[in-house]
């Protein structure tokens, strides 16, 4: 297949295919977005297999109503299931799971922080808060220590 890039983007396209070694940046990836539209080809690319459960009954679901993707570097290394509460002025995590063979090192951590910190200012949200259930199943307790829950 051939994949289009923009001018603008040659000079990264470069760096990365000499092995230049770029810091390592965490993403949430919406359900809508472009790069989720060929769901094969996420696949075949990332072996990142996903699909957007917002009209499959809750029973049939394998994860949660509206969950969205972690992108880390080259590989998707979680998804999360975020509930907004205005009101509150808050990011409340329903659910989250870790993909197969993702080591959560302190390198993961502050990227993931990171990205949920800039996922919060995008929002318009002040704080992040985890389920109890979710924090312990997940290990997301070192959000907490970072005072984002």
């Amino acid at each position: 297949p051939r994949f289009y890039a923009s001018s603008e983007d040659l000079g990264t396209l470069r760096e990365v295919t000499a092995g230049e070694a770029r810091p390592r940046r965490a993403t949430v990836v919406a359900p809508l977005d472009n790069v989720m539209w060929d769901r094969r080809l996420v696949e075949a690319l990332f072996d990142f297999e996903y699909r957007w459960e917002v009209y499959k009954p809750a029973e049939e679901r394998a994860y949660g109503y509206y969950v969205l993707p972690i992108l880390l570097g080259d590989r998707f290394i979680a998804r999360f299931e975020p509930e907004r509460d205005e009101e509150q002025g808050v990011l409340r995590i329903k659910g989250w799971w870790w993909e197969d063979g993702v080591q959560v090192s302190d390198d993961v951590r502050a990227a993931v922080t990171a990205c949920l910190g800039r996922f919060l200012d995008y929002l318009g949200l002040g704080a992040i808060g985890v389920e109890r259930e979710t924090m312990e199943a997940a290990g997301l307790d070192w959000l907490a220590e970072m005072g984002r829950t």
